[in-house]
């Protein structure tokens, strides 16, 4: 463990893992086995702004394969994706003006969507561009065939034109049968290429799109860079605690100890984290708590005893008083006021 950085986990956003289930379901699948033998808990998916580990979804993919007898379930699932399964990062895209312009953005968000590797646009000397999937080890096959089936598959639906690369590179063998990959990209297809790309003309960046809209693209733009700044900052180890402290204060045990155990830094390693991002231990964990209190507060039929449980108080009248403390009123004022708790956000 010592001081060295606590390597972060890559992850997927739970919109793009619902195009798997989505999937799943359409095919006559059965979603909640396919979570079940991935050991993907549903309660990870009920937050729609949610992430899961990138382990868990290419296990989900490959569970999902087996159970449907479908080896192209990269391809087909690929095929599929719509704007709401890239989240904010689709609607973003599909309102620009250009190709190019869509597909800047999406070079500059696509972490909202999934951080298991980086899209990089690069120049042939033929003229040719080429948009390459860069992890640090060769992604599995449903993987790798997804992301590149739903770049394509996502490009002909926002400019309304059956679009085909120039060539696709793979990393992993040929299938034994590969008529669906000649279907789908429609061009020539290296396999065992070492990565994972396509290749298409530079004047593809020129294509109008069907569904631009100015005013929607520069909403969706100052929505994104806030996603990605929040994104950011959940990365570093105040991000991390926070979401280990929604998780577990419930157990009452709100520990220095036991966090640093859980974050697998020792404790004085995670409190000069802290103090580097302008945060102590104990000021985190009262702030974590003031996030919940107004999260869980309009909840319908929520007690101040469940409250008080749910955030880790020893009693409800420990809850009362930083609950005053917080607000500058009591849970019964604030029933009562409801705008003015609201007004308490930030």
């Amino acid at each position: 463990m010592g001081d060295g950085r606590r390597r972060l986990m890559a992850s997927v956003a739970v919109s793009y893992v619902q195009s798997v289930l989505d999937y799943v379901g359409q095919a006559g699948g059965n979603p909640d086995a396919v979570l079940d033998a991935a050991g993907v808990s549903p309660d990870a998916l009920a937050n729609s702004a949610g992430r899961i580990e990138a382990g868990l979804f290419a296990r989900l993919f490959d569970v999902a394969a087996e159970q449907l007898d479908t080896p192209d379930l990269g391809l087909a699932v690929g095929s599929a994706i719509r704007p709401g399964h890239y989240g904010v990062l689709g609607y973003v895209v599909m309102s620009c003006e250009t190709l190019g312009e869509a597909l800047t953005r999406h070079l500059r968000y696509q972490r909202l969507v999934a951080d298991i590797g980086e899209a990089q646009l690069l120049g042939l000397p033929d003229g040719q561009l080429r948009l390459m999937w860069v992890t640090s080890k060769p992604p599995t096959r449903q993987l790798a065939e997804h992301n590149l089936a739903g770049w394509v598959s996502y490009a002909r639906w926002i400019t309304g034109q059956a679009l085909s690369p120039t060539r696709v590179l793979l990393p992993h063998c040929a299938p034994a049968d590969r008529r669906a990959h000649d279907a789908l990209f429609a061009c020539p297809i290296s396999f065992d290429a070492g990565m994972t790309a396509l290749e298409f003309p530079g004047a593809y960046l020129g294509l109008r799109m069907t569904q631009a809209d100015p005013g929607l693209r520069e909403q969706m733009d100052r929505y994104a860079r806030r996603l990605l700044t929040e994104y950011a900052q959940s990365r570093g180890a105040a991000g991390q605690l926070r979401h280990w402290l929604r998780r577990h204060l419930t157990a009452g045990d709100a520990q220095l100890a036991t966090a640093a155990a859980a974050l697998e830094v020792a404790p004085r390693t995670l409190q000069r984290r802290l103090a580097g991002e302008g945060w102590t231990f104990n000021r985190l964990v009262d702030d974590t708590r003031r996030q919940l209190a107004l999260e869980l507060f309009t909840e319908p039929g929520m007690t101040g005893a469940e409250l008080a449980f749910m955030l880790g108080f020893s009693d409800q009248t420990a809850f009362n008083r930083a609950f005053r403390r917080w607000f500058d009123m009591t849970p019964g004022e604030a029933r009562n006021q409801p705008e003015r708790l609201l007004a308490s956000r930030g």
